[in-house]
């Protein structure tokens, strides 16, 4: 098993989730920060330090994950079947109780996205935005950033189920110091501020 180091401390951690949101975002101004992709949405923003899945039929399914055997930051899953040697596992613990503080530890259940923000708080984040965390289709109906078709059909309440997630974690992320922020104003996640990009980036995280 991997345990996660501070390679990051203090810094802002941009958690980049697959939520069609992104498409409207002029990712380019990533450029230079640090970015963890979750599952699919590397595909909008190929230069992430890191990808994060917790979801092991992703990686099994080529078809969701076309060329993610290329990318060239470090892979990291809460999945213990995966076998791949360049993906590095973490073990995965129930979020009721909040983040996850032990190093080779995530704490999720319905959302690879609350794994990836639970990894960037092990790597010394001390603010994190959260990009593409929707919680709802686009007005086009267009479900993730990345155009990619997922095979199986959606779970009803399956986006309830990740703002709930997302609620039950929220207060340890304020008890460890850490100050979250989702990066789109019309979200359906509600319990973290939410703030446009630009804001984030010019104002806010400068």
């Amino acid at each position: 098993m991997w345990a996660a180091e501070k390679i990051w401390p203090g810094e802002t951690v941009f958690i980049l989730a697959a939520g069609p949101s992104t498409r409207a975002l002029d990712l380019s101004r990533l450029e230079e920060r640090r970015v963890i992709a979750v599952k699919s949405a590397w595909k909008e923003y190929p230069k992430a330090d890191v990808l994060f899945f917790a979801d092991g039929r992703w990686w099994r399914e080529k078809a969701l994950r076309p060329g993610a055997e290329q990318f060239a930051g470090v892979i990291v899953t809460s999945a213990q079947e995966i076998g791949d040697p360049r993906v590095k596992r973490v073990a995965k613990i129930d979020p009721s109780n909040g983040f996850a503080t032990k190093p080779g530890q995530v704490a999720l259940a319905r959302s690879s996205t609350t794994g990836a923000i639970n990894l960037a708080i092990h790597f010394g984040a001390a603010r994190i935005v959260l990009l593409g965390v929707d919680a709802k289709p686009a007005p086009d109906g267009r479900r993730h950033n990345h155009g990619l078709k997922w095979p199986w059909p959606a779970r009803d309440g399956c986006w309830r189920d990740q703002a709930r997630e997302f609620a039950a974690v929220a207060p340890s992320a304020i008890r460890m110091g850490v100050e979250i922020v989702n990066a789109n104003p019309d979200s359906a996640v509600t319990c973290w501020p939410r703030l446009p990009f630009e804001e984030c980036l010019e104002k806010v995280f400068a």
